[in-house]
């Protein structure tokens, strides 16, 4: 998996008309910020993965690597919520640009004490429900629509 700073512009997938600022892409030789987050978020952020928006799929599953010896979990439960981890990236429009994260974002929260930078949580709880008409409409002004396309 690829690393990139939080907040930086993310150049994943090819170029879109839309900006993509990268959000979780950690990597165990980078320091990253750690603290606690709001329960809510972290429940918004797992409601977001159950059936993530993917423009580009990818085969496989990375694994963590903060996981010395299991790679982290495949799946991740929170209250009753189950989601995949490790095997989509999470899109989470705004306005401005739209956030892009991997799975392994709420393994990170949970496991690891990563707390994402406040205008991601902020966006998280702003973000229309997954696959509704406005999320979809948000991401088609941002042209991820084209991502993968070579355009």
């Amino acid at each position: 998996m690829a690393y990139y700073a939080d907040l930086s512009v993310c150049d994943f997938g090819g170029s879109v008309s839309g900006r993509l600022v990268a959000v979780g892409w950690l990597d165990p030789s980078q320091p990253f910020s750690r603290g606690r987050v709001p329960k809510e978020f972290f429940l918004g952020l797992v409601q977001l993965l159950v059936d993530p928006w993917q423009p580009v799929v990818t085969a496989g599953r990375q694994r963590c690597p903060f996981c010395r010896f299991s790679g982290g979990p495949a799946d991740l439960t929170y209250e009753s919520t189950t989601v995949r981890v490790g095997s989509a990236n999470l899109f989470v429009p705004t306005n401005e640009a739209v956030f892009v994260s991997p799975s392994l974002i709420v393994h990170y929260i949970d496991a690891h004490e990563y707390a994402p930078p406040l205008e991601f949580q902020e966006a998280v709880h702003r973000c229309p429900g997954m696959r509704t008409a406005a999320y979809l409409r948000s991401v088609r002004e941002h042209g991820l629509h084209k991502l993968g396309q070579g355009s």
